[in-house]
């Protein structure tokens, strides 16, 4: 892969990387198309995986509940469809991919909560790389 197009690209499209880690738990603002008529859809996630996390191709995987049912999603870490992205909480995790918090359940699925006061609820593209 040529990765000097790649960043010109990225460049020419003024692509915004999100400084996203695995153990943020985020509320995505996302923009969803119905029809004719554009909303934003709001999705309260756990980062459980990033790949590639500083280039602008690279993704970070988010698992999270939506009426009821479980969700996982892969988004890309520069896109163009997000409304904003808020920090809710950031833990402590030791593994670069905790996959198996999704087997977790209720006291098992605790995490050690790093995050300041004043920086819990501030948009993610405002908190330094």
């Amino acid at each position: 892969m040529n990765f000097g197009l790649l960043k010109t690209l990225a460049q020419q499209q003024e692509y915004v990387t999100f400084p996203i880690k695995v153990g943020h738990q985020l509320e995505i603002h996302e923009y969803v198309w119905e029809w004719d008529n554009k909303r934003v859809w709001k999705f309260k996630c756990l980062v459980i995986a990033t790949h590639n996390p500083t280039h602008h191709d690279g993704s970070f995987t988010a698992i999270g509940e939506t009426s009821g049912v479980k969700i996982e999603k892969t988004y890309p870490m520069s896109y163009k469809k997000f409304a904003k992205i808020i920090l809710l909480d950031e833990f402590k995790v030791r593994r670069s991919k905790i996959y198996f918090i999704k087997d977790k359940v209720g006291k098992d699925a605790r995490l050690k909560s790093l995050i300041s006061k004043d920086a819990r609820g501030s948009e993610i593209s405002s908190i330094p790389c």
